[in-house]
C-alpha cells in the first residue's frame, strides 16, 4: 500500500482524527471559522459528474496521472453550487497531490495552486521525502463519504480513502511493492480549505488510517 494522503497528514500523529489549522486565529481549537459551522451542521457529497477528470470548467488545471495511476470519486449529487464548488477543488487538489507523488515531483504549479500554508509545507516535505527515499506513488486511489461543512471563509472536507489498490512502485526498478491487504488500507481524512481568488485551497490536513468507519 502506498500512501498519497497519510503521509502528507503524518502530522496528525495522534490517537483518533484531529483538525490542524494554519488559520492563525490563535483558536486553541484549530478550526478557525469552521468551529462557527457546527449550528448549521450543513453537509453534502459530489456528483459523480463533477469529476474534475471530466469537467469542461476552462479554468480546469492539467491534471493528466501517469499512466498506472487513477484517482476515483464515488460521491453523489448536491444542490449546494458553493459546496459544490469546495468539492471540486478539493477533488483537484486530491489529484494534484497524486501527480505530486507518482512522479516524484512537488514543485509542479498545480500542487502550489491547491495547496498552502501548512498544507504546502507537508505536501512538499513529504513528497521530497518520498522520493528521497526511491519510491512513487502508483495504483488506484478512492475517495468516498465526502462530506462538506461551510464557515464564513472556510470550508471543511472530511472524507474515507481506500488505498486498497495503491501501492508504492521502486523508481530504480520499476518494481511495485505490493503488500498484504489490512485495515490500515483505509483512512478518514479532514481538509480545511480556504478561498483565495477564485479557488478553493487545502491549508491544512490530518487523517487518521486504520479507521474502521471507512473500510469495506
Amino acid at each position: 500500500m502506498s500512501s498519497f494522503i497519510r503521509a502528507a497528514m503524518a502530522t496528525a500523529a495522534v490517537s483518533g482524527l484531529v483538525l490542524l489549522s494554519a488559520c492563525g486565529s490563535g483558536d486553541e481549537s484549530g478550526k478557525g471559522d469552521i468551529e462557527g459551522a457546527k449550528d448549521s451542521e450543513e453537509s453534502a457529497s459530489a456528483s459523480p459528474s463533477s469529476s474534475p477528470s471530466g469537467s469542461k470548467n476552462v479554468d480546469a488545471p492539467n491534471l493528466d496521472l501517469p499512466k498506472g495511476v487513477r484517482v476515483v470519486f464515488e460521491d453523489e449529487a448536491t444542490s449546494d453550487p458553493k459546496k459544490a464548488k469546495v468539492l471540486r477543488d478539493h477533488s483537484y487538489a486530491v489529484k494534484a497531490m497524486a501527480l505530486a507523488y507518482s512522479t516524484g515531483k512537488p514543485d509542479v504549479p498545480v500542487v502550489h495552486r491547491y495547496y498552502q500554508d501548512a498544507a504546502g509545507q507537508q505536501v512538499q516535505s513529504r513528497v521530497k521525502q518520498y522520493r528521497a527515499d526511491g519510491k512513487v506513488g502508483t495504483g488506484t486511489y478512492r475517495y468516498y463519504d465526502r462530506k462538506v461543512t461551510l464557515g464564513k471563509s472556510s470550508a471543511s472536507v472530511t472524507f474515507c480513502e481506500s488505498q486498497r489498490d495503491a501501492f508504492a512502485k521502486t523508481v530504480k526498478t520499476g518494481k511495485v511493492i505490493r503488500t498484504k491487504p489490512s485495515i490500515n488500507d483505509f483512512v478518514s481524512g479532514e481538509a480545511i480549505m480556504e478561498k483565495r481568488g477564485d479557488t478553493w485551497v487545502v491549508i491544512s490536513m490530518a487523517g487518521k488510517s486504520g479507521d474502521e468507519k471507512c473500510s469495506r
